[in-house]
């Protein structure tokens, strides 16, 4: 493998200009970082072999034009690519399909987010309910749950209809014999792809800042549960010489950042713990003792970051909720997380 090219980064560890690194199988993968919300930045990355070239995610219409203009600059067009490989059903990293269908390029995704993209307004509501049924039990009142229904909803613009050209499955191969790597956790379908000795992350391993965690009583496949499991996945599917996530900049020794991931959720399931050996707390006290005052999105990201905690403690019996507590309460109440004395 050659070295990766210079990567610039900005303050917060995010990549800024493009960059390239070549792989022992003859692939170059290039860098192409977008703005795909405001404030928010995505690794969108092509994978340019003779056999075979894919994009790896496609970010959001507004991130377009930039992406363009950025496969332009390492001399390639849209109609040039074999294959859309989506990483996950998250909307910075698919919102764009359509432009890239629209342009002839077949579209794949793992088969438990193909759902997201061909029902999206049905997977939208359905995820309403249960988020709102799940923050009506995280000691939250009814206002805050409509409000924080509401921000989940506004930040995820209609979609139409988009069924993906192929499903994905673990273990599958792309190109001329890339791994595709089924890592559930982050997101249902979330997944990695071995190119060579490079892996491509996408949210599942970030040089910086690690995904945000949901309770898979929202969402099945999701939690910390099946998170950590990945790691393992990842780690046995190695070794690897680098990593490129979808966002903050490469992974020189992915390995390490694997270890340095499961530390974080180590000392926060400790603290987590902690909280609720001194006294019963509810999610949204948790939260708050975790992360203190939130603004906007945070509320809700926090939220849901404490909650996979306390989910995967309760899972592994360190917490628990009394029996008779719990009874009393009718379905809406919060219960509150005690440690195992």
């Amino acid at each position: 493998m050659r070295r990766i090219s210079e990567v610039e980064l900005d303050d917060k560890g995010r990549v800024t200009s493009i960059a390239e690194v070549h792989t022992s199988g003859g692939a170059r993968i290039v860098l192409l970082p977008v703005a795909t919300f405001p404030g928010h930045l995505n690794n969108v990355i092509l994978v340019d072999h003779p056999e075979h070239r894919l994009l790896f995610d496609v970010g959001t219409p507004t991130s377009h034009p930039a992406l363009v203009a950025g496969l332009a600059e390492v001399g390639v067009a849209l109609g040039d690519l074999d294959e859309v490989v989506l990483s996950h059903g998250h909307m910075d990293h698919y919102a764009d399909a359509w432009a890239f269908r629209r342009a002839g390029v077949p579209i794949a995704i793992h088969e438990l987010d193909a759902r997201i993209l061909e029902c999206f307004a049905e997977r939208r509501a359905e995820t309403e309910r249960r988020l709102g049924s799940w923050l009506g039990r995280a000691g939250l009142s009814p206002e805050r749950v409509a409000s924080l229904v509401h921000t989940y909803s506004a930040a995820k613009p209609a979609f139409p209809d988009l069924r993906p050209d192929r499903r994905l499955r673990d273990g599958e191969r792309v190109g001329p014999g890339w791994r595709v790597l089924h890592v559930p956790g982050h997101c249902p379908g979330m997944i990695c792809l071995a190119v060579d000795e490079v892996v491509l992350t996408a949210d599942h391993l970030l040089s910086h800042t690690t995904p945000v965690q949901m309770p898979q009583a929202i969402t099945a496949h999701t939690g910390l549960e099946h998170y950590l499991r990945s790691l393992d996945r990842l780690e046995a599917s190695g070794p690897f010489a680098l990593a490129l996530g979808a966002h903050d900049g490469p992974i020189p020794d992915p390995a390490g950042r694997i270890a340095e991931t499961r530390a974080h959720h180590d000392a926060r399931l400790a603290a987590t713990h902690a909280l609720c050996a001194e006294s019963p707390r509810s999610v949204a006290e948790v939260s708050h003792a975790l992360f203190g005052t939130q603004r906007g999105y945070g509320v809700l990201l926090s939220l849901l970051e404490a909650g996979a905690h306390l989910e995967y403690l309760h899972q592994h019996a360190f917490l628990t909720v009394e029996a008779d507590r719990y009874r009393a309460r009718r379905a809406w109440e919060s219960p509150w997380w005690s440690a195992r004395r």
